[in-house]
């Protein structure tokens, strides 16, 4: 059973979510991670992009305005709602959709799909097949997908018992612990912010190259690389990250 909506939800609260990790997530950084899909994509002219699981939509936007045609979908009807009215003040053209990814429906449309930042760990082995398929479906053939993930080989290395992340007063503490049965960790998290104390617990999915090698062939898809990170890093046992790009083969 993947990742029920409900955790997912809890999880990525804007108020919550975007307050203890939106000082990470910087212009500067957004500039970098784009300019990297379009390096090991061949991002060249005015391309259609879908954006999987597009969150609030820093990707999606600095894609509009490098004046691609970008089509984003999440599932959290507050980070669209976010993501909507930053295309708005900017004018730009870019559609953004409250949706399960799961249940797109493109046929051959987009010359790049976007996947990032480990949305694969929501989904079980059978709607990871799903997504997979979804992806070769939208894209047209000699398209691109751009996959990013965390390496369940080296989560298994270095996962801890609980970290802690403060801001001001505020906490956001981790409390970890991974099944090998099921290859999933679970995090009871707590987010403590203006002394109120709110209780998020997720279990997410983890999958090795091996896993995502055996998904990317059945549905018709291709590996071109597989790196480490976001930063050229080649990919080996101790990556903390795969990132994949991918071609759709027919």
């Amino acid at each position: 059973m993947s990742t029920q909506k409900n955790e997912i939800e809890n999880l990525h609260k804007s108020e919550l979510y975007l307050y203890f990790y939106g000082d990470s997530l910087s212009k500067e950084r957004t500039i970098r991670e784009c300019d990297y899909i379009e390096k090991y994509c061949s991002i060249k002219g005015e391309e259609k992009i879908l954006d999987l699981a597009c969150g609030h939509g820093r990707h999606s936007i600095l894609f509009g305005e490098r004046s691609h045609k970008v089509h984003g979908i999440d599932i959290n009807k507050d980070f669209i709602q976010i993501a909507k009215n930053k295309s708005k003040d900017k004018n730009l053209d870019v559609e953004f959709v409250e949706g399960d990814i799961l249940e797109v429906g493109f046929k051959e449309e987009f010359e790049i799909v976007l996947l990032l930042f480990n949305t694969l760990g929501f989904f079980d082995r059978q709607d990871t097949a799903k997504v997979f398929e979804r992806i070769s479906q939208s894209l047209v053939k000699g398209g691109k997908a751009f996959i990013d993930c965390k390496n369940r080989d080296h989560i298994i290395k270095e996962i801890k018992s609980y970290e802690v992340y403060e801001k001001g007063k505020d906490l956001m503490i981790d409390r970890l612990s991974f099944n090998p049965k099921y290859g999933t960790t679970t995090n009871n998290r707590i987010y403590i912010k203006d002394g109120k104390r709110y209780d998020t617990p997720f279990t997410m999915y983890s999958y090795n190259y091996t896993d995502l090698k055996y998904f990317i062939e059945r549905a018709s898809l291709k590996i071109q690389k597989v790196l480490g990170g976001w930063k050229d890093e080649e990919f080996d046992s101790d990556s903390r990250r795969i990132i994949l790009i991918l071609e759709k083969i027919k």
